[in-house]
């Protein structure tokens, strides 16, 4: 019969090790995915940045349309989604307009405060006659 000799006295044991691990790596990885969730937030609301000037822009460079109307477009776009926080509209130009979209994206973490702004350029259509050949 084979024993196992008893341990020396003062000898260590790894009991509860795998608790101190599970306690040192759990915030880590809970760090790593609420980055990961900052991000997707953040890129979330570029895009609705990106888009709401966008139609700012079709609608500002279209035949006859106002700045105006290109401002109000894009602001109507960007206040639909949630995403993007406070937007904020600058519509400029002549025969070239550019749109740009500002605002937050929600942040996880309380005092956090991420900008995000995104613009649009486009050359405003200009409809012409041709000449007779």
């Amino acid at each position: 019969m084979h024993t196992t000799p008893p341990a020396e006295h003062g000898a260590r044991s790894d009991a509860g090790s795998a608790s101190v691990s599970i306690a040192i790596v759990f915030p880590a990885i809970a760090l790593l995915f609420l980055a990961l969730a900052q991000a997707v937030m953040v890129a979330a609301a570029h895009q609705v940045a990106l888009a709401a000037a966008e139609d700012g822009l079709r609608v500002a460079r279209a035949h006859h349309a106002t700045l105006t109307g290109g401002r109000t477009a894009a602001l109507r776009f960007a206040r639909q989604e949630p995403v993007l926080l406070v937007p904020q509209v600058a519509v400029s130009g002549g025969t070239s307009i550019t749109v740009t979209v500002h605002g937050r994206a929600p942040s996880l973490l309380p005092g956090v405060r991420l900008a995000v702004a995104a613009t649009a350029h486009g050359a405003r259509e200009v409809f012409t006659t041709g000449q007779g050949t």
